[in-house]
Order: C-alpha cells, then sequence, then structure tokens
C-alpha cells in the first residue's frame, strides 16, 4: 500500500511541475507580445529589445511624459572604437528614456572595430540604430572634405529620410554633463519659440534661433561662473560641439552645404542671416583629450579644449524660462549690465572688487588680441566674429569678477549694442597677426614683416617654404 501511495504522489508531483512550466512558459509568451506591441505602438525606429537589468530600470515609465518622443541624437564617428564605445555609454547611462530620445550612430567608412562597438550598443539598447556612409576619399591628408561630406549625408538622412523635426549633433571624441539631457529638452522649446517681431516694408518678420550649443568655446573652468550651472548666453559664433538644430533650419542649409569646412561655412554673415544660438556658461560637453588624438585640426586648439570640463552640475532646466534667452528682454538686459559695469583698463585688472561687474573696450584687431591674451580668451576669428561674441561683446571671468569685453562703440554708448556689424576684413586681419606671431615675432623672419613684399616672398622661395606662405591664405597687414 505505502509503495502505491508513493507512486501516486510521484506521479501527481511531475505532472504538477509540468503543469506549473507551461503556466510560465505562457506568461512570458504573453509579456513579450505585449512588449513588443508597446514598442511599436510608441516608437519610430524599433532596435532590439536591451539585455541590460539597469537599461530596463530606466525604461520604466514614471509619468506619462516619459513616453513623449523629444528628439534623435546623431552620433557622428568614423575610425576611434574607444571613443565611440565612451560616447555611447555616457549617452545612454544618462537617457531619460528611450522613448524620449533615439540615438542614431553614423559611422563613415566600415572600420570593422567601429561597427563592431556600434552593433553592440544596437543589440543591448533599445531605439539605438547604426547606419554607415561610405567614406569620401582622403587626399593629402585632409579629413576635411571627407567630415563635410559625411555630415551632410547624414543630416540629410536623419531629416529628410527619417523625418525628425529636432536633432542633436554629437561626435564620439565629447565626453557629456550629467544634465545633458535637461539643457536639450529645454533648448528644444527654445527653437520652438518665436524670436524677435520687427517689421520691414511692412511685411512682419520672425527670426528664430539657428540653433542650441551645449559648447562654450571660451569655457575653461579659469574664467566662467564655475557656480552659475544654469546661466546661458547667445552667441553670433556658431559653436558646435554637441547642438541642436531643427528640419527646418536644415531644409535651408543642405542644398548650400559646402564640400568643406563646414563649420565655418555655417559662420559666414550670408548662412548666418544676423541669427544667433544659444550656448552655456558651462559647458555641458568636453574634448575627451585621451581618446581625441590630435583630431583634424592637428591638436591647434588642445591648450584650450583641455580646460574645458563638461559640466558636473544636475540643473533641471525645465524651470529656467526661455524668456531669458529671448532677443528683446536679453538685449536690454546685457545693455542694462554693460551700463552699470564699472570701466576699466588692463593696468587695474588686479584690484577690481567682486560686487561689481565691470566692461572694457577694444577699437580693433590689435586691441581684441592684446585683451584675449591677456584673459586668456580664444584669439581666432570666422566671419569677422570671434568666438562666443554677441554684437561684438565677449563675457569672461576674472579674477571672480564679470567683465564685459566690448567693441568702443558699445563702450561708450551701450544702447547702441545692436548696431554693431561684424569687419569681414578680420579674418585676413587676423591671420596676419598669426603669421606674424609665427614668422616675425620668433625671428624665423628679420625683415619688414609682410607676405606680400617680394623681399618676403623671396625669402620663403629660398626656404623652400613658398607652399607654406601660400596656404596661409589672403592676408591683410595691420
Amino acid at each position: 500500500m505505502k509503495r502505491v501511495l508513493r507512486r501516486s504522489a510521484s506521479k501527481h508531483a511531475s505532472t504538477l511541475f509540468k503543469v506549473i512550466v507551461i503556466l510560465v512558459l505562457c506568461s512570458f509568451i504573453i509579456y513579450l507580445r505585449s512588449e513588443d506591441h508597446e514598442l511599436q505602438k510608441n516608437t519610430v525606429i524599433h532596435g532590439p529589445r536591451s539585455n541590460s537589468k539597469e537599461e530596463e530600470e530606466v525604461l520604466k515609465p514614471n509619468a506619462d511624459n516619459d513616453q513623449t518622443f523629444i528628439a534623435a541624437v546623431l552620433v557622428f564617428c568614423a575610425t576611434r572604437p574607444d571613443a565611440l564605445r565612451n560616447h555611447l555609454s555616457q549617452l545612454l547611462a544618462q537617457r531619460p528614456s528611450h522613448f524620449q530620445y533615439h540615438v542614431i550612430i553614423s559611422q563613415d567608412g566600415n572600420k570593422t572595430s567601429v561597427a563592431q562597438v556600434a552593433s553592440r550598443f544596437v543589440k543591448d539598447f533599445k531605439n539605438v540604430t547604426h547606419i554607415q556612409h561610405e567614406k569620401t576619399e582622403i587626399k593629402k591628408r585632409n579629413n576635411y572634405p571627407a567630415i563635410s561630406a559625411h555630415y551632410k549625408w547624414a543630416l540629410d538622412k536623419v531629416f529628410k529620410e527619417f523625418r525628425y523635426d529636432h536633432v542633436i549633433v554629437t561626435e564620439d571624441d565629447l565626453d557629456i554633463g550629467n544634465d545633458f539631457f535637461s539643457y536639450f529638452h529645454w533648448g528644444k522649446q527654445v527653437l520652438n519659440t518665436d524670436d524677435t517681431i520687427w517689421q520691414i516694408d511692412d511685411v512682419q518678420c520672425i527670426i528664430v534661433f539657428r540653433c542650441v550649443s551645449a559648447w562654450n568655446d571660451n569655457g575653461g573652468s579659469n574664467i566662467i561662473d564655475t557656480k552659475r550651472g544654469d546661466l546661458v548666453w547667445r552667441t553670433d559664433f556658431f559653436p558646435g560641439l554637441g547642438w541642436m538644430l531643427s528640419r527646418e533650419l536644415w531644409d535651408e542649409l543642405s542644398p548650400g552645404f559646402p564640400a568643406a569646412y563646414w563649420d565655418d561655412w555655417m559662420r559666414k554673415p550670408e548662412v548666418r542671416k544676423n541669427r544667433s544660438c544659444i550656448h552655456p556658461e558651462i559647458s555641458r560637453t568636453s574634448h575627451n583629450m585621451k581618446l581625441a588624438g590630435k583630431g583634424s585640426s592637428g591638436g591647434m586648439f588642445k591648450d584650450y579644449l583641455s580646460k574645458i570640463s563638461a559640466s558636473n552640475a544636475n540643473v533641471d532646466f525645465s524651470l529656467l524660462p526661455t524668456t531669458v534667452v529671448l532677443k528683446l528682454s536679453y538685449d536690454k538686459r546685457l545693455i542694462e549690465e554693460i551700463e552699470d559695469a564699472k570701466p576699466i583698463d588692463l593696468q587695474n585688472t588686479t584690484n577690481m572688487e567682486k560686487t561689481y561687474n565691470y566692461k572694457i573696450p577694444y577699437k580693433n584687431i590689435r586691441d581684441w588680441h592684446q585683451l584675449a591674451a591677456h584673459f586668456k580668451l580664444m584669439t581666432d576669428i570666422r566671419g569677422g566674429m570671434q568666438r562666443t561674441a554677441y554684437y561684438g561683446v565677449v563675457t569672461v571671468m576674472y579674477n571672480m569678477c564679470r567683465i564685459f569685453v566690448v567693441p568702443e562703440s558699445t563702450y561708450q554708448d551701450p544702447s547702441q549694442l545692436t548696431n554693431y556689424v561684424y569687419d569681414p576684413d578680420w579674418d585676413k586681419q587676423n591671420r596676419f597677426i598669426e603669421f606674424e606671431t609665427y614668422y616675425c615675432k620668433t625671428k624665423k623672419y628679420l625683415g619688414k614683416c609682410d607676405p606680400h613684399s617680394p623681399e618676403m616672398i623671396a625669402f620663403f622661395k629660398k626656404k623652400g617654404w613658398k607652399k607654406r606662405l601660400d596656404d596661409w591664405g589672403e592676408m591683410i597687414v595691420v
């Protein structure tokens, strides 16, 4: 009798175990189908489901707006697998949810190690896509045509084929700040806000912002207010290096996009059309110098870039009203700040009081170079503009005081701020000053410093440097 009972119990236990296994499998299948349905319902680009526990935690919606799409993030890469891995790891760790931000990795060329890194992230995270551009042939080790061709192809694809309205452009050698996505969520609202309205021939014209950038060209920790993570500025100089643009702007830019040096092209007056970008006081991106290498500029700006770090702050930009950067209110406030600032000259910058703002004028490019060198600002000029300039005004923190470096006309009468016009000749004058610094002040050449003079041309020919002279381009002696 005991044997019969044991056999019966064993048989029932086996049957119960099978029933439990079947129920668990059915529940799992139903769960997977519901996940797929939810993903298809809420997304445009469908990546495989995550295998990462951490990512699944991020995907749990805390509020209805967690599933509201904000922007695509377009990541440019080519030959640096470690840099790409680092950048994507930061982006996807910071991304609030896969519903809000779709990540598109755009690879120039087909380097296998880079493609493998991209594929890994596509597999492990939702709404991550990998696209590849056939690399443009490079002549004479000049990467700029290849970069420009890749940019145009990828931006055309995301705006015209994928039909995104807003795109955040990043590059594989960038680190990002803790509030990177909060900043761009706010930035999208800025881009969608009508800016200045004025009358031309009785026709009402609306000027909107050109872009929102996470980068501050003069963002070294020694020349910014490190306590003002919420501070943002307007600039006429296109910053790049982590920036957002709209489809409307790309529709305008795409047909004329240049074959090389696309970022300098963006700074030309005829392309800029008096529109401004927004940049933060504390940069939300930085160059990872270890992983980036020298880059296309050959390390030209390494001394400046190495001093700029991505913000460790965690500012909730949703609390910042967009009105702080709208032109009418912004210009009014800036004029008042310049009016109230105390005059100062270079001889007295050690005697400033922390409770005041200060202003210092420049009349010409020589003045500008002297001031920029003193305050450790970037000196280069594009489209007649200094980096971070707004109507020629550049701000800097020095000895814990805010200084406005301003054109002479604005210094004399701040209400004339918006009448300032950039001089396109400054590009050629600036080129000469850099040429002079490199060849004449270092005493490589001891004669009169004039690249147009027969004597200096003969010197370069004798040295076998004529091509070097030609490569400097057109210069204006000042």
